[in-house]
């Protein structure tokens, strides 16, 4: 409750100052995510009322098999995370063709997730709307630069693992969305390493951009990153999110030439999703759950590895979201460290992408030990 209201004073103070103080001071990114995050703390309380007017609510489960919370909670979050983002970035403004179509496409998942959040949408819409956003963005020259592209086979192969991690990366999120604050807070871990790397490359609009969302985003999470969260981001606020990063992460130039650098670290950054996903997909299947991409879509359980955390945590939703933050900072050390030391070989990527691997192999042994260990004392 303190940081609802200590927060916003002192944004107010801070933008007080005006636009002209940050820029003189270089600060321009500091104004945009004050004035973003107090957009969206300052809209959050209206939709919460909203909310409940119009019943907009995602209602819990009887026997909590799928879901954590208890009380029916505001699933419409999302659209004050897009109210500050948008109306930030009216400001800064975006003068590039690529950045348009990013958040043109980011809109595109944004609406048709809130009408899956209003209307419960069908699965073949919502992929059809993740299809149409990703082609948009690669129709403007937004992909992944693996294998030069000299042929035929090389551009489209490029543009097929475009599609898959745009797609993958947008659905991810979207798993993750399973207990108040991980999604928002991996978001703004991310966000602020895609930022720092686009201030580093000197690409200072596509830097704004994602401070903007990171501003947006930590508006959001004093009303979410609690025990009893007040509102959730919805479909239409982590689809947005997942989308958004995704896509600025292949807008971002990791190396100068293509090659495996433009793939492998943005695959550690983002690699808590890839985990997950990775993980709940090979389980499902494995058990029968899962038959087709069809059920891959649809399929709901709590088996995520937030789900898992919390099982191993004595029951602490909030003690799981902190362990999988200190992952996602970990994930990030390297990247960071990357840009730090401009000059090192291609050994810094290869370490980096060596230490994720390790530390999802922890992951994965932890997991699965807690689980071997439940099942004999179940006997």
């Amino acid at each position: 409750m303190l940081v609802k209201i200590i927060a916003p004073l002192f944004m107010l103070v801070a933008l007080g100052f005006g636009r002209e103080f940050f820029e003189i001071s270089g600060l321009d990114w500091l104004f945009y995510f004050l004035l973003a995050a107090s957009i969206t703390m300052a809209l959050l309380p209206l939709i919460i009322k909203l909310a409940f007017h119009f019943n907009l609510l995602d209602q819990s489960d009887h026997d909590h098999r799928r879901k954590v919370h208890r009380d029916p909670t505001p699933k419409i979050g999302g659209i004050a995370v897009v109210g500050g983002f948008m109306s930030a970035l009216f400001l800064a403004g975006t003068q590039s063709p690529e950045l348009t179509a990013i958040i043109a496409g980011s809109l595109l998942i944004f609406f048709s997730g809130v009408m899956d959040d209003i209307f419960c949408l069908s699965t073949k819409l919502r992929f059809l709307a993740q299809l149409a956003a990703a082609l948009l963005v690669i129709w403007f020259g937004v992909r992944l630069s693996l294998l030069p592209e000299t042929t035929f086979w090389a551009r489209n192969l490029n543009i097929f693992l475009t599609l898959l991690w745009i797609i993958g990366l947008t659905n991810a999120f979207n798993f993750l969305d399973g207990i108040n604050g991980e999604a928002s807070g991996i978001a703004v871990i991310i966000g602020t390493v895609l930022a720092i790397f686009a201030f580093a490359h000197s690409t200072t609009l596509r830097g704004e951009v994602i401070v903007v969302a990171v501003g947006a985003t930590a508006g959001f999470m004093p009303y979410n990153l609690k025990r009893r969260a007040e509102i959730f981001l919805g479909d239409g606020g982590s689809g947005f999110l997942g989308f958004f990063l995704a896509v600025m992460a292949l807008h971002i130039n990791w190396g100068d030439q293509p090659g495996l650098v433009n793939l492998l670290m943005p695959v550690a950054i983002f690699s808590l999703g890839i985990y997950d996903m990775c993980l709940t997909t090979v389980t499902r299947i494995y058990s029968g759950k899962v038959k087709n991409f069809h059920d891959w879509l649809v399929f709901t359980g709590k088996d995520h590895i937030h789900h898992r955390l919390t099982g191993i945590l004595g029951g602490s939703r909030m003690a799981a979201v902190f362990f999988i933050y200190a992952v996602a900072v970990a994930n990030a050390v390297f990247p960071v460290l990357y840009i730090i030391y401009r000059g090192t070989s291609d050994w810094f990527i290869y370490a980096a992408f060596a230490q994720t691997m390790l530390i999802y192999v922890m992951i994965t042994i932890m997991l699965f030990s807690y689980r071997y260990e439940r099942r004999k004392e179940a006997r």
